[in-house]
């Protein structure tokens, strides 16, 4: 028998179905830092992005017999992120930048207060876009879910996820400008 780790997501996910622990575990190792990246981006908090990463982990833990591999293994399990922190916050009924970020800095106090509010910004921006923008900006930039894999899960054409993305970064923009150039304008008069 090979090592876990030398084995690819569907042998793992088959291993795992046929009664080996360990080939669920090597999953959620491969995948932890990805989905937890992810749920940080969406509920804006450390401990609610922890939290969100177990619900998904349960959830695929439980739902790994109906994965029908017509996505790659990542895909599916970035989609059932997704809906764990829609899940999450909806339980919640809060916004996500309301949440007690905890950062784990060691950068001059400057620095820190910096990160901590283009975090806040960016939490802010992706919040402010419709859910089909940020959903689909979130799978291809943040999960580098190829842009077929994308459309097959959402049921979209793929030049709707190619236009949805567009106008979703396009709209970022926008939103984390606006600061910017509020004191550009002021410079130049």
């Amino acid at each position: 028998m090979r090592e876990a780790s030398d084995r690819s997501d569907d042998l793992l996910l088959d291993d795992f179905l046929t009664g080996e622990q360990e080939a669920f575990d090597e999953l959620m190792r491969r995948h932890e830092a990805r989905i937890f990246a992810l749920a940080f981006r969406m509920t804006g908090s450390r401990a609610d992005a922890l939290d969100a990463t177990q619900d998904t982990f349960v959830a695929a833990f439980r739902q790994a017999h109906k994965f029908r591999k017509d996505a790659a293994f990542g895909t599916w399990l970035f989609r059932i992120g997704i809906n764990a922190c829609k899940d999450f916050l909806r339980k919640r009924n809060r916004h996500p930048w309301e949440g007690d970020e905890q950062l784990e800095h060691t950068a001059a106090p400057g620095d820190v207060e910096r990160t901590a509010s283009l975090r806040v910004d960016i939490v802010r921006a992706l919040e402010a876009l419709p859910e089909e923008y940020r959903e689909a900006v979130c799978m291809h930039d943040l999960g580098g879910i190829p842009y077929e894999e994308i459309a097959r899960l959402s049921g979209a054409p793929v030049g709707t996820i190619k236009s949805r993305i567009s106008r979703g970064r396009r709209r970022l923009a926008e939103l984390l400008e606006l600061p910017a150039a509020t004191t550009t304008s002021k410079d130049e008069t």
